[in-house]
């Protein structure tokens, strides 16, 4: 029996595949059908299929992706175990046809004009009241100057492995295209895992910038499928996320998908984030923020 690849599998109909496991929509308008979330416990409808795409989005955990993102979270599984499991079950599964020239419009025109040492006395002054250290953040982030619906804009810049930006100053919090997640390969045997950039820093400012391991910033929870494969090949990695329930379940699911995963925020709980805790530490210190 061929097994069948990911290709394939992105092609199944998300909307049929779901009505053979026993969900249906609650309603529908136009190409957006809307379901009780077939991931989590919800009363109201919050999880969306686009059939035009062929894609899903939970608005409740801000959470989404293709055929195979949400294969591995219905079933639990690694994408391994999806594929086999496919490929052993009913072959006359639906396959979704693709529309040609679809074009998503982005919800903000981000135009990247120019990106430079970061030294902007504003800037500064924003990574200061985070508690971050000012060299740290150089390391890693650069000045940004872009464009948003024809304004211009000053922002700190943490680049992801597809050439994007998040971007980031005391008024905004945005996202230039495409957004993906941005993993930094320092040749160690473990990875540090981040849901935002400025936790990434708040750990460097805590134990050095020398610290030691590799580094995967997820930029949003949305790219929790896509890193599994890379902790795969790590026999430790350390998560840092977020206390609150959207993290909690990507903490939970990647857990029972990766045996070698550590939930490493213990030490700031009771804080939103590692930031808010860095933040509560530099003051301990008396140091004014």
């Amino acid at each position: 029996m061929r097994k069948m690849n990911c290709d394939e599998a992105r092609q199944i109909s998300i909307v049929d595949y779901l009505a053979q496991c026993g969900f249906r929509p609650q309603y529908i308008k136009g190409v957006n059908h809307w379901y009780l979330s077939p991931i989590r416990e919800e009363n109201t409808a919050s999880f969306k299929v686009n059939t035009q795409l062929n894609a899903w989005f939970d608005h409740g955990i801000g959470v989404g992706g293709n055929f195979i993102d949400l294969g591995i979270r219905l079933h639990q599984c690694t994408v391994e175990q999806l594929l086999s499991r496919l490929s052993a079950g009913d072959r006359s599964l639906p396959f979704h046809q693709p529309i040609k020239e679809t074009v998503a419009e982005p919800e903000h025109k981000i135009k990247i004009i120019q990106a430079g040492e970061l030294q902007n006395l504003t800037l500064v002054k924003y990574l200061h009241e985070r508690a971050i250290d000012y060299s740290i953040a150089k390391a890693w982030c650069r000045e940004i100057l872009f464009t948003l619906n024809e304004q211009c804009y000053l922002a700190i810049g943490f680049k992801n492995n597809s050439g994007g930006y998040e971007l980031r100053n005391a008024q905004l919090k945005l996202s230039s295209s495409p957004k993906d997640l941005t993993y930094i390969d320092q040749g160690a045997n473990m990875v540090h895992v981040f849901e935002g950039f400025t936790d990434f820093l708040s750990l460097l400012t805590l134990n050095g910038r020398d610290t030691p391991g590799n580094f995967l910033v997820l930029n949003s929870l949305s790219f929790v499928a896509k890193s599994l494969k890379i902790l795969q090949q790590y026999p430790s990695a350390k998560l840092y996320l977020d206390h609150d329930n959207a993290a909690a379940k990507e903490v939970a699911f990647i857990k029972q998908t990766i045996p070698n995963v550590e939930d490493a925020s213990h030490f700031y709980s009771g804080y939103k984030d590692l930031n808010a805790y860095l933040k509560i530490q530099q003051q301990s210190k008396g140091l004014s923020l």
